[in-house]
C-alpha cells in the first residue's frame, strides 16, 4: 500500500483510538525513514498510552514492559514478526492493556508468563506454523480479547487459570494439528467466552478442550471437517457450561464427555454427520441439560410457537405430527448421557427466534466529586443494570472514548461544564446514559504570586556581572530587586543584570506583587565575588548513593522521596548556595529536574545528605524509574573538576504501596465497603475463635477444627435467623498462583474445595507489593452459611486441598468469626451495616514509605439513613488481624476517637468494640482504621449496629387480598397479607376446611361454591380478625375444560427424604385414551424425581431414566378404564426426593393428550412447588426425625425407623427446641399452627 494513502487512513483510525491527551504515535520502518527501524526500540521509547505504527517489513520479536502500549501493523499480510525470536508481554514489569493488531506472528507469544498482562488485545493477526501461546499461567491475563485472527499450524492456544473472563471471538482456525488439543481453557480460566469462531480442516486430536473450568460460554461457532473431536469437556469441575447455536458438522466427534461435570447446558446446536455425535470417556455426569432452560418463542413454517427447544441431530428418526418443528419422541443421547426431549426436526438456523436473547443492559453511573477547582480528579462509578460486559466512557462527550474500565477516574485540567456519556453493552445489545453539564470545573481562585529566581553566574572575580532570571509562580505585575539586601530597590525589571564591583558575599532579595498581594524571596550569601587572580580550589561531588525512601520501589499514585547521600565539598573553602537537582528517567527523558534544593553552606572537606521530593504522580504501577542527582547543575560554582557532579541510582520498579489504604493508593482498590444492611427488630451476635486457633504457615497441615458452642452464639428463643456469615481470614499466603487452595467443611458440609478465588465465598485480598515480602498475601473470605447454621453448635474444619500440605499448606490462618443476624419481635429495632474488605496497613516512613494519614483505611457505612433523634446506642465492631497490644488509632467521622485501641496480638482477628453513639450522623458515617506501628495490622470486616429506643408495639390490623377471586374449578388462588402493625403470625381459614400459617399462601379450590375467607393476625400487642364473606366464587368446570394439576399443590420434604405427589386431571368430558407428558423441576440442586407409579389401567408405560429433574411419561388406556365424564383422574404418582434446603417449582408439559376419539385435548396447566427443609437431630438424639408414613408429619422423633413411646418422650423434652429450630408444620399433630401439649396427647392417641 502507498505509505501516504495508508497514513491518511491511519490518521482517521487514530481519531477514535482511546488514549490520554498527551499520547504520542511513533513510526517504525525496517527500511529507514521513520522514527525507528525496529519495534523494540520504539517500545522502549514509548510511554503508557502511546501508539506504535509498523510499516510493511520483517521484524524481530520484542518485549513490552509498560502498560497500555498499542502496536498496529500496516497489515497482517505485510508485517512479519519472527520466526527466530520471541514476543514477551512482558519480559519484566507490567504489560497491562497491550494491544497488538495487524501483524503476522511467527514468534512464540508469551503473554503474562513473566509478569502481569490483563486487559490485553490480540486482533486481526495471523499466527502460523508451530506458534504456541500461554495466557495467564503465572501472572494475570484476565479479560484478554483474542479477536479476528487467522490461526494455523501445530501450535496451541492455552488459557490458564489467571486468564479468567477472557474472550476468543471471530477467529478462523484451520489446519491445526496439535497432538492433544489445539485450544485449551485450562483449570480456573473461569467464565471465558468462545464465540463466532470457525474451526475447520484440521487434524488436531481435539479442537477445543474445556479442562477443569466452570461457567464458560461456547456459542455461534462452526466446527466442520475436522478429523478429531470438535469439543472436549474434561474433568468433573467442567460445570455450568453453556453450549448453544454451534454447528458440529462432519467431525471425528461432536462433543466428548471425558469425566465431565454436571449441569452443562447444550441446546440449539446442529450435530450433522459426525463420526460419533457424542462420546463418553470415564464417568458420565449425573445431569446434562439437552434443551433450553426456558421456553423460547420461535417461528417454524410461518407459524409462531413457544416451547422448549433441543438440538438438531442428523441421525434422529422421530416424527413431528404437530408440525411445530419439535420431534414427538426424545432423542436418546448415547452412553447413558440422558435424552434430548425436544429434538429439532431441522437445523436450528431454519427457526426464527424471538425473545430468547440476553437482557439489554441499562446504563447508569454516578461520580464524586461533581464540581471543584481545576485540576479536578473525579471518580466515576458504574451503576448499570442488566449485566453489561463492556463499558465505554466519554468524559467530555467529544466522541472520543477516554476509558473502558468499569469504574475509572479522570482529571479535568481546564474550567468548564462537562457532559459525560457512558455506553454499556453485552450480548443482548447496548445502552447509553448521558448526563449534561454533569461535571462543573471552576477556575482556581486568584492567589498572590510566589517569588523565586535564579542567577548566573553566582561566583567569580570582580567586577562580576550577574544575570538574574525571574522564576516566580503566579501572575506578577511588578518586581523589586535588591541585589545586596541593603533595603534599596536596585531594579524593577523582570530579568535584570547587575555588576558587582567589590569582593564579598552578597544576599539578594526579590519582591513580586499583583492585585492579590505580594511575596519576597531572599537568598542569603547567594553571590560570591572574589579578588581577581584567585585560583579555584573548590570541588563538589556525590560520594554516596541516590535512593528512594524506602529503597525498594517508586510508588504509584503519590509523590516520592529521594535521598542523596554524601554530597561532599572536597575543597578547602566553605561554599554557599549550592544547588542540587534530581531527575527522573520517565519525566522528559530525564532532562528536566523534578525537584531542586539549595545547600546554604558546606565547609571544606565536609559532606551532607539531601532529601528531595519527586512530585510526579504515576497513576498506574508498572515500568521502572531511575533517579539521577546533580550538584551545581548550572556550573555556577567554579570547581577543579566539573565531571564528578552527578550520580545515578539503580532502576526502581513502579509499584502500588500495599501498606497504605487500598481505596486511595491502588488503581481499582476499594474502601471497606458496605456489603449487607438490615433494618429489623432483633440483633447481631458474633463469636471469634481464640488466638490459639491461629495456625502459622504449614503448621496446620493435618487440619484445623474450630468449634462454636450454643453459648457462644446464644440466639434467643422465638427468633428467626436472617443471615449467618462465616469470616475466614488468612495471612502470609505463599501458594503458587497467589490464592490459597483449601478444603473447608462447615457442620459437615463442604463449602469450599479448591482455589478460594473461584469458590463459593467473596474473597478480598491485599499484599505489600514491594520489598522482601512483596507477594505475601493477606485475605478475607466470606461465606453465607445461613442454611448450614445450627443454634445448638457449629464447627469449621480446614484442610489443605487434596491433603497436600507441601503444595497447599503455605498459608497462615487467623481465627475465624461467625456473625449471626436474627429477627425477634421482643427486641428493639436495629439498623445493621456490615462492611467487608481486607486492607494491610503499616506505619514507617523509612521501611514502608507511609505516614499516619496514608496508613489509614476507611469504612463508609452506606445504604440506610439513620434517625439520629431516636438512637439509643451505636456500637462499632472493628475487626483487625494482628492488631495489638496497644496498636492502632480508630477514627470516626474524621475524629480520632481511640488511640492504641486494639488489644490483640499477632495471632488474633478480634474486634475493637467502640461506643459510637455520640458521633453518629444521619448519613455519611465513616470509620477509619489507622496503623501506628511498623509491625502492621490487617483491617477486616467492620460492623456498625444502631439501636433505637424501644417503642410500644401497635396491635395489628388484619387485611388481605386475593387473585383471582373467581373461576372454574380447580382454581389456584394466591392470597396476599396486607395487614398493618407488623404481625408476627398468621392463620388463614380458606372456607373449605383447609388452612395455612404462611404469610402469603396459595390455595387450590377444587369444588364449585362460594367461600368465605378468614385471616387472623397476631403480634405481642394483640390480634385482629378479618373475614370476607363469599369472597371466592368457584364455578363448575365446563365440559370442555380439562386441567392438569399437582396434588398436593405445595409439598414439603426434608433433606434426603422423599414424598409423593399426584399428577391429576380434573375431568375427561370425552373420555381418555393416552398421554405423553413431561414433568420438570426448575432447580436441580433442591429436589429430583426418583420414582413414578402409574395407575392400574396403565398397562403399557414408558418414561425417561430416573432419577431426573425433567421426566417424560407415556401410557395408554388399553381397556378404556377412564370413561367419558371421569373426574379427578390420577395420571401418575411421583416420588420426589429432597436434596438440599430450598424451594423449587414443578411444571407440566404436554406433547400428547387425547380423548377416546383420538382428538387432542388442550388442557389448562397448573404449577406446583416443593419445599426442602433441613432437619437436624434433636439435642439428645443421634439421627434426624423421619416421616414414616409420608403424611408430612415426622412422628419418628429419634430417627430410629419406628414410632414408639420413646418418640413421645423425646417430643415432650424438646418442645421449645422444636418450635425454635424446626418447621412447625412437620410436628403440628393437632393442626393448630403451633407446638403445644395437645400435640403430645395426639401422638399418644396415635400409638
Amino acid at each position: 500500500m502507498n505509505k501516504r494513502i495508508f497514513l491518511i487512513l491511519f490518521a482517521i483510525i487514530c481519531i477514535v483510538l482511546t488514549m490520554p491527551a498527551e499520547a504520542k504515535t511513533w513510526y517504525v520502518d525496517d527500511d529507514g525513514g521513520a522514527d525507528f527501524t525496529d519495534i523494540q526500540t520504539a517500545v522502549n521509547s514509548a510511554s503508557s498510552g502511546d501508539t506504535i505504527y509498523v510499516y510493511a517489513g520483517d521484524y524481530l520479536g520484542f518485549n513490552v514492559n509498560k502498560p497500555y502500549i498499542t502496536i498496529i501493523g500496516e497489515g497482517a499480510d505485510l508485517v512479519t514478526v519472527g520466526p527466530t525470536s520471541q514476543i514477551r508481554l512482558p519480559d519484566i514489569g507490567n504489560a497491562t492493556g497491550t494491544d497488538l493488531e495487524g501483524m503476522k506472528l511467527m514468534s512464540d507469544l508469551y503473554l503474562s508468563t513473566y509478569g502481569p498482562a490483563p486487559d490485553c488485545t490480540i486482533k486481526n493477526c495471523i499466527l502460523v506454523n508451530s506458534i504456541s501461546t500461554a495466557f495467564g499461567r503465572y501472572y494475570s491475563a484476565s479479560n484478554l480479547t483474542f479477536e479476528g485472527n487467522l490461526v494455523n499450524g501445530s501450535g496451541s492456544i492455552n488459557m490458564y487459570g489467571l486468564s479468567s473472563k477472557s474472550k476468543i471471538l471471530n477467529n478462523h482456525f484451520t489446519d491445526l494439528s496439535n497432538t492433544y488439543s489445539a485450544i485449551y481453557f485450562r483449570q480456573d480460566a473461569n467464565f471465558c467466552t468462545f464465540s463466532n469462531n470457525v474451526l475447520e480442516n484440521s487434524t488436531a486430536t481435539n479442537m477445543l478442550t474445556v479442562y477443569n473450568v466452570p461457567g464458560c460460554t461456547i456459542t455461534n461457532n462452526t466446527f466442520r471437517n475436522n478429523t478429531g473431536v470438535a469439543l472436549r469437556l474434561y474433568k468433573n469441575t467442567v460445570t455450568n457450561t453453556t453450549i448453544t447455536h454451534n454447528i458440529f458438522s462432519r467431525n471425528g466427534g461432536g462433543i466428548k464427555f471425558d469425566s465431565a461435570g454436571d449441569n452443562n447446558k447444550i441446546y440449539l446446536n446442529d450435530f450433522i454427520e459426525n463420526t460419533a455425535q457424542i462420546i463418553l470417556l470415564g464417568t458420565a455426569p449425573t445431569t446434562t441439560i439437552w434443551s433450553s432452560p426456558d421456553q423460547i418463542p420461535y417461528t417454524f413454517n410461518s407459524t409462531t410457537y413457544t416451547g422448549y427447544m433441543g438440538n438438531y441431530w442428523s441421525d434422529y428418526t422421530g416424527t413431528d405430527n404437530n408440525n411445530n418443528g419439535i420431534g414427538e419422541d426424545p432423542y436418546v443421547v448415547p452412553n447413558s448421557l440422558g435424552a434430548d426431549n425436544y429434538p429439532l426436526m431441522q437445523p436450528y438456523e431454519n427457526y426464527n427466534f424471538g425473545g430468547s436473547g440476553p437482557v439489554v443492559p441499562v446504563a447508569a453511573f454516578t461520580a464524586s466529586p461533581t464540581s471543584g477547582d481545576a485540576p479536578l480528579t473525579v471518580q466515576f462509578t458504574d451503576e448499570s443494570t442488566g449485566s453489561p460486559t463492556s463499558w465505554a466512557w466519554d468524559f467530555e462527550n467529544d466522541g472520543i472514548i477516554d476509558s473502558t474500565n468499569q469504574n475509572p477516574s479522570f482529571t479535568y485540567t481546564s474550567a468548564g461544564n462537562y457532559t459525560v456519556n457512558l455506553t454499556v453493552a453485552n450480548a443482548g445489545g447496548s445502552d447509553s446514559e448521558v448526563k449534561t453539564d454533569y461535571i462543573v470545573v471552576n477556575e482556581p481562585l486568584p492567589e498572590p504570586p510566589v517569588a523565586d529566581f535564579t542567577a548566573t553566574p553566582t561566583s567569580g572575580d570582580a567586577p562580576l556581572t550577574v544575570n538574574f532570571t525571574d522564576a516566580s509562580n503566579g501572575t506578577v505585575s511588578s518586581y523589586a530587586w535588591d541585589f545586596d539586601n541593603d533595603g534599596n530597590v536596585d531594579s524593577e525589571d523582570e530579568n535584570p543584570s547587575y555588576t558587582y564591583e567589590t569582593e564579598g558575599t552578597y544576599s539578594v532579595n526579590l519582591t513580586v506583587t499583583n492585585e492579590d498581594g505580594s511575596d519576597s524571596e531572599m537568598k542569603t550569601d547567594y553571590i560570591t565575588v572574589t579578588q581577581a587572580g584567585q585560583v579555584a580550589t573548590n570541588d563538589l561531588s556525590i560520594s554516596g548513593i541516590v535512593n528512594t525512601v524506602p529503597a525498594s520501589a517508586v510508588f504509584a499514585r503519590e509523590t516520592n522521596t529521594v535521598k542523596v547521600l554524601n554530597v561532599q565539598n572536597t575543597g578547602t573553602a566553605t561554599l554557599t548556595n549550592i544547588s542540587i537537582a534530581v531527575y527522573a528517567s520517565d519525566v522528559s527523558s530525564g532532562t528536566v529536574p523534578v525537584d531542586t534544593t539549595t545547600i546554604a553552606s558546606l565547609a571544606g572537606d565536609a559532606k551532607t545528605t539531601v532529601t528531595l521530593i519527586d512530585p510526579t504522580i504515576r497513576d498506574l504501577e508498572g515500568g521502572t524509574v531511575t533517579y539521577t542527582a546533580v550538584v551545581d547543575p548550572d556550573n555556577l560554582i567554579a570547581e577543579t573538576d566539573e565531571t564528578n557532579n552527578n550520580k545515578s541510582g539503580t532502576a526502581k520498579n513502579v509499584r502500588y504501596n500495599g501498606y497504605k489504604g487500598k481505596g486511595i493508593y491502588w488503581e481499582g482498590g476499594s474502601n471497606i465497603t458496605t456489603r449487607h444492611t438490615f433494618d429489623l427488630q432483633g440483633d447481631l451476635l458474633y463469636s471469634t475463635q481464640p488466638d490459639s486457633a491461629y495456625k502459622s504457615v504449614g503448621a496446620w497441615g493435618s487440619g484445623r477444627t474450630e468449634t462454636w458452642t450454643a453459648s457462644d452464639l446464644p440466639v434467643p428463643s422465638g427468633s428467626t435467623i436472617e443471615e449467618v456469615f462465616l469470616y475466614f481470614a488468612y495471612n502470609w499466603d505463599q501458594t503458587a498462583g497467589g490464592y490459597p487452595w483449601l478444603n473447608l467443611s462447615f457442620n459437615g458440609n463442604i463449602i469450599e474445595n479448591g482455589n478460594l478465588s473461584t469458590g463459593n465465598g467473596n474473597l478480598y485480598r491485599d499484599w505489600s507489593n514491594f520489598g522482601a515480602y512483596a507477594d505475601y498475601e493477606y485475605g478475607l473470605c466470606v461465606y453465607n452459611v445461613t442454611d448450614r447454621f445450627s443454634s445448638a453448635g457449629n464447627s469449621l474444619v480446614t484442610n489443605p486441598y487434596d491433603g497436600d500440605n507441601n503444595l497447599y499448606g503455605k498459608v497462615a490462618l487467623y481465627p475465624s468469626t461467625l456473625v449471626v443476624v436474627y429477627r425477634n419481635a421482643n427486641e428493639t429495632r436495629k439498623q445493621i451495616f456490615i462492611n467487608e474488605e481486607c486492607d494491610e496497613l503499616g506505619l514507617s516512613a523509612s521501611s514502608y514509605g507511609t505516614t499516619l494519614e496514608e496508613a489509614t483505611t476507611y469504612a463508609p457505612f452506606t445504604g440506610m439513613a439513620i434517625e439520629t433523634g431516636k438512637v439509643q446506642n451505636a456500637t462499632l465492631y472493628s475487626f483487625a488481624g494482628s492488631a495489638g497490644p496497644d496498636e492502632g488509632n480508630l477514627l470516626f467521622n474524621g475524629n480520632i476517637v481511640a488511640t492504641g485501641a486494639w488489644q490483640g496480638s499477632s495471632s488474633t482477628a478480634s474486634p475493637l468494640v467502640f461506643n459510637a453513639t455520640n458521633y453518629i450522623n444521619e448519613t455519611g458515617n465513616e470509620a477509619g482504621i489507622q496503623a501506628t506501628t511498623s509491625g502492621g495490622m490487617d483491617a477486616l470486616q467492620q460492623i456498625l449496629v444502631i439501636e433505637y429506643e424501644e417503642s410500644a408495639p401497635a396491635e395489628p390490623v388484619a387485611d388481605f387480598t386475593a387473585t383471582p377471586t373467581s373461576g372454574d374449578a380447580p382454581l389456584a388462588v394466591n392470597f396476599t397479607d396486607t395487614s398493618t402493625g407488623s404481625p408476627t403470625s398468621w392463620f388463614w381459614d380458606f372456607g373449605d376446611g383447609a388452612n395455612s400459617t404462611a404469610q402469603n399462601p396459595s390455595h387450590t379450590y377444587s369444588a364449585e361454591g362460594s367461600y368465605t375467607v378468614n385471616l387472623t393476625v397476631e403480634n405481642a400487642a394483640g390480634s385482629d380478625f378479618e373475614s370476607k364473606s363469599d369472597y371466592i366464587e368457584i364455578s363448575e368446570a365446563s365440559g370442555s375444560t380439562v386441567t392438569l394439576y399437582f396434588d398436593p399443590e405445595s409439598s414439603s420434604v426434608a433433606e434426603n427424604e422423599s414424598t409423593e405427589i399426584n399428577l391429576v386431571a380434573s375431568n375427561f368430558p370425552a373420555g381418555f385414551s393416552g398421554y405423553n407428558l413431561t414433568v420438570a423441576i426448575d432447580d436441580p440442586a433442591v429436589a429430583e424425581i426418583v420414582n413414578i407409579e402409574y395407575p392400574s389401567w396403565a398397562l403399557i408405560t414408558q418414561n425417561s431414566t430416573l432419577p431426573g429433574i425433567s421426566i417424560y411419561m407415556k401410557t395408554v388406556d388399553l381397556e378404556d378404564a377412564v370413561k367419558e365424564g371421569a373426574a379427578d383422574v390420577v395420571l401418575a404418582t411421583l416420588t420426589v426426593s429432597g436434596k438440599e434446603k430450598g424451594s423449587a417449582n414443578l411444571s407440566i408439559g404436554v406433547k400428547r393428550l387425547e380423548d377416546d376419539s383420538g382428538d387432542s385435548i388442550e388442557p389448562a396447566l397448573l404449577t406446583g412447588t416443593i419445599e426442602v427443609t433441613l432437619l437436624s437431630p434433636l439435642p439428645d438424639q443421634e439421627y434426624a426425625p423421619k416421616d414414616l408414613d409420608g403424611d408430612g408429619l415426622y412422628e419418628d422423633l429419634t430417627g430410629n425407623g419406628e414410632f414408639s413411646f420413646v418418640d413421645i418422650v423425646a417430643y415432650f423434652h424438646n418442645m421449645d427446641w422444636i418450635e425454635e429450630n424446626m418447621p412447625v408444620e412437620y410436628f403440628d399433630f393437632n393442626g393448630n399452627g403451633r407446638i403445644d401439649f395437645d400435640d403430645v396427647v395426639d401422638m399418644f392417641a396415635m400409638i
